[in-house]
């Protein structure tokens, strides 16, 4: 089984240089923390990908939005803080090691250990 990942276009979107972003745009709830803060153009956006793709995975097994109830709606200044301040969510012991393993790497706080 092949997995082919695309840019979600959640987590950032590089205009300008490669190496250069000079702004950003998406759905808020799968951001990556490192784009709420102040140094904003300090920033990895593969690092930020990966993220997303965390927390994609993550609701996708879980089957609701990691920081929210289920059934809960969302507000952009409440999830905004969540991701900022909140510890990432983690996986119950029914995943498997190597699954929860993986999502504690996408899910790291600081970009450069993503």
């Amino acid at each position: 089984m092949n997995v082919k990942i695309a840019d979600f276009g959640a987590s950032s979107k590089v205009t300008g240089s490669e190496d250069q972003c000079k702004t950003y745009a998406g759905t808020c709830a799968y951001i990556s923390p490192d784009r709420f803060g102040p140094y904003t153009y300090d920033f990895n956006p593969f690092a930020c990908d990966v993220w997303s793709l965390g927390f994609t995975l993550m609701e996708l097994y879980i089957g609701y939005y990691p920081y929210l109830k289920h059934g809960q709606k969302a507000k952009k200044t409440a999830l905004m803080f969540e991701i900022c301040m909140e510890k990432p969510p983690s996986l119950t012991n029914h995943a498997s090691e190597n699954f929860r393993n993986f999502m504690n790497c996408c899910l790291q706080k600081e970009f450069a250990k993503r």
